[in-house]
């Protein structure tokens, strides 16, 4: 018999931290249906329910030093299928939104952590389905895979579930791999040491990463929106382009273009850091589909010669930079730092009555840094939505974003598609960090990039700036 219950890992601890701080992370991913009731979904859900223990279970002890998955008592496949949020006013940026707004109660209480929205029918019986999640249950690949499983159950109903699952492995149980002691001795010192060192003691401060110091505490604003959509056609251009260069995915691209757009607008003395979240789900580990957090973060630090670099030599230098191994170790390090934050009870206080802990203390106070952002941006690229039976006869307008983050990168840049469809980008940051006039060149440019690869107008002595400036 499959175990009822499993301490949160460290990344599923931080997460929730981020809930408490009132940042809660928020994915939700919204597609249209041509043909689509309730019952279908209700009955699909049901299944995922069935197959997958962490859609069943909430947070049982969220705000002591030991939270745990647990078993939801008689949860139905109606207390997660909801046909009155959405009420088909506006576009998929609109219902992206509200998404982020409700998912601010998918933390508290016995309830499940995601939920699946139904939109109104229109005059030919399509909808629009919006699956919405809180990401202490399930990271953006994990995401991307449950809406499709969702999809594809809609599409030919249920399939038997004969045994009960077991509880996902935690990443650090499944990938053992901990900070060295150098790793471990370096954030000491730069964390813990050096800000109580003499001033004539300390080490010079880092560059800046731009758009650091924000306007406005990020932890304080709502997540803002900007939408951008490639044609098919475009994207087979870059993907053509990427190959006759060397490049072969097109996640290079898509990162690179950000970079290049990035460096015409970072003021002189500052730099511009870009992160790729990348999976690390793997069947050999353990790790089911459609649940559970398995991601490193690769970030990149780049110097004040950044805008005059060549934009292809960029591209294939981060392409190999993606797999490195050596690169890939030292991003699983920086994850095992969570299990060296200092934990315990803190007693209650007037603006928590209910208590918290050590470690939601450090996290609100990283919150409050004048300078929270450890990067400029970070392309969360989702790829293609895998394979629905939906994709030649109705399924459409396909988006995907996450609430911007209050820490790490200030930009993120949210791309997802269907195969052989447009690509489709969300952009979510945080409200007045920049000037909106910021955000709008750092779109403009970054549309403007790409379209100029797709192309065939950017040669290998094309530099970012004069890609962005044309």
């Amino acid at each position: 018999m499959a175990e009822l219950e499993r301490p949160l890992g460290r990344t599923e601890r931080y997460l929730l931290a981020r809930a408490f701080a009132g940042v809660p992370p928020i994915v939700a991913i919204t597609a249209r249906l041509a043909i689509c009731d309730a019952d279908s979904v209700r009955a699909a859900v049901k299944c995922l329910l069935a197959q997958h223990p962490l859609l069943a279970c909430y947070v049982a002890g969220a705000r002591t030093t030991a939270p745990r998955w647990a078993k939801i008592e008689g949860l139905k496949a109606e207390d997660v299928v909801d046909e009155s949020a959405d009420d088909g006013q506006g576009g998929p940026e609109d219902v992206l939104s509200r998404a982020f707004e409700a998912g601010v109660e998918l933390t508290a209480g016995q309830k499940a952590l995601w939920r699946v929205w139904l939109g109104p029918k229109d005059d030919e019986g399509g909808r629009r389905v919006t699956l919405l999640i809180n990401h202490i249950s399930a990271d953006g690949t994990a995401t991307r895979n449950l809406f499709a499983e969702l999809l594809k159950l809609v599409r030919n109903g249920p399939s038997p579930v004969n045994d009960v699952a077991a509880f996902p492995p935690t990443r650090e149980d499944s990938i053992p791999i901990k900070p060295s002691f150098l790793t471990v001795a370096k954030v000491v010192l730069s964390d813990l040491v050096a800000p109580k060192l003499p001033a004539f003691l300390r080490p010079a401060p880092p560059t800046t990463i731009f758009p650091n110091p924000p306007l406005v505490p990020p932890y304080l604003q709502s997540t803002a929106f900007r939408t951008l959509s490639l044609p098919a056609s475009v994207v087979a251009d870059l993907k053509a382009q990427a190959k006759s260069h060397g490049v072969s995915t097109l996640h290079p691209i898509i990162f690179v273009a950000g970079l290049a757009s990035a460096s015409v607008l970072a003021p002189e003395e500052t730099v511009v850091g870009g992160d790729s979240p990348i999976s690390v789900r793997s069947a050999e580990y353990g790790h089911p589909s459609c649940s559970g957090n398995y991601i490193i973060d690769i970030t990149t630090i780049y110097d004040s010669s950044l805008a005059s670099s060549s934009f292809w030599s960029t591209c294939r230098a981060y392409a190999e930079r993606l797999v490195d191994p050596s690169v890939r170790h030292v991003a699983h390090e920086h994850i095992g730092m969570l299990a060296y934050i200092p934990d315990g009870v803190v007693a209650p206080s007037a603006d928590a009555p209910e208590g918290k802990t050590k470690f939601d203390v450090w996290l609100e106070e990283t919150l409050r840094k004048e300078h929270p952002y450890g990067a400029t941006f970070e392309v969360s690229n989702l790829g293609v939505l895998p394979e629905t039976g939906w994709e030649a006869d109705g399924l459409s307008d396909l988006w995907w974003a996450q609430t911007a983050m209050a820490r790490g990168a200030a930009f993120a840049i949210n791309p997802v598609t269907v195969r052989s469809g447009n690509l489709n980008f969300t952009l979510t940051y945080r409200h007045g960090v920049v000037e909106e006039t910021t955000v709008d060149a750092f779109w403009a440019g970054y549309e403007r990039a790409l379209r100029e690869v797709a192309a065939g107008r950017v040669s290998d002595e094309t530099t970012l700036s004069e890609l962005v400036k044309r």
